[in-house]
């Protein structure tokens, strides 16, 4: 009867369960002042997962034994691109420690990507990078900023370079949603006609002045953002919101808000 309908079955599957991820840059100043009474109110609040962006004071070690103890686990650690060209070998030892599966490039400096000769040149290295990283069983990604949407004068932007220069085997993409908005994409467009690149997401809202606020507060249509992700089979979904006045509560917003969903969308916390 599908078939006769001209449709598969993957039309009508489940978004596949997911776990509520958190972006700890979101909460860097309370967990830099006290890391276990941050974590555990993170954890408590529902969060099961974590994405690291720096150690906060911390050795690898310590931090993944106070995560562990707060039952979080860290599936992915941002390492900067100046990192991957020059320790990559402590890159590889921070993601083991934490026992990351991923390793995410989180933004390239200024001075390395004004013309497009810059920008194919760090495609090059992020190639070698991620066929490096994926020979030792992990997978590299990267995360944009708006930046990459700005077009050289022949119409071509950085990110159709980054998805053209490099292989999706080596190089996925950590989709920054607000970002991507910032840039005058669709997210929801950008999620699906990227589907099998974009194996990680940053959820976060676009507010007034262009703020950064908590899922729901914003104008970005959340609910469909989140059902795409998952639809093109996004690995890890991370809140994020770059600035707040009380980080904690707003990831306690955002977290509420993502368990409001409709049930085949919800975060399943265990």
């Amino acid at each position: 009867m599908l078939a006769g309908l001209g449709l598969s079955r993957g039309v009508f599957a489940q978004p596949p369960a997911w776990l509520p991820g958190l972006q700890l840059f979101t909460v860097r100043d309370p967990l830099s002042a006290n890391p276990d009474g941050t974590l555990r109110q993170v954890a408590d609040m529902g969060y099961r997962e974590v994405e690291l962006a720096g150690l906060s004071g911390m050795t690898a070690t310590a931090f993944q034994a106070r995560l562990k103890h707060h039952g979080l686990a860290a599936p992915s650690i941002h390492a900067g691109y100046d990192s991957l060209l020059r320790d990559f070998d402590g890159v590889l030892r921070e993601a083991r420690t934490f026992g990351a599966s991923f390793v995410v490039c989180p933004s390239i400096d200024a001075d390395e990507r004004r013309t497009a000769d810059d920008w194919k040149r760090v495609c090059r290295t992020l190639a070698e990078a991620g066929r490096a990283v994926r020979n030792h069983g992990l997978a590299l990604a990267y995360h944009n900023h708006d930046y990459e949407f700005v077009p050289f004068a022949d119409g071509a932007t950085p990110f159709d370079l980054l998805l053209r220069e490099t292989d999706p085997a080596d190089v996925k993409l950590e989709l920054d949603v607000y970002w991507a908005a910032r840039g005058g994409l669709d997210p929801v467009s950008c999620l699906r006609d990227n589907a099998g690149r974009i194996a990680l997401v940053h959820l976060k809202d676009l507010g007034r002045g262009d703020a950064t606020v908590e899922l729901g507060a914003g104008r970005l249509a959340m609910e469909q953002i989140v059902r795409a992700a998952l639809s093109i089979g996004a690995k890890h979904l991370f809140v994020e919101q770059d600035d707040s006045v009380d980080p904690l509560r707003s990831v306690g917003i955002s977290l509420r808000f993502l368990e409001a969903l409709p049930p085949d969308l919800r975060p399943r916390p265990s």
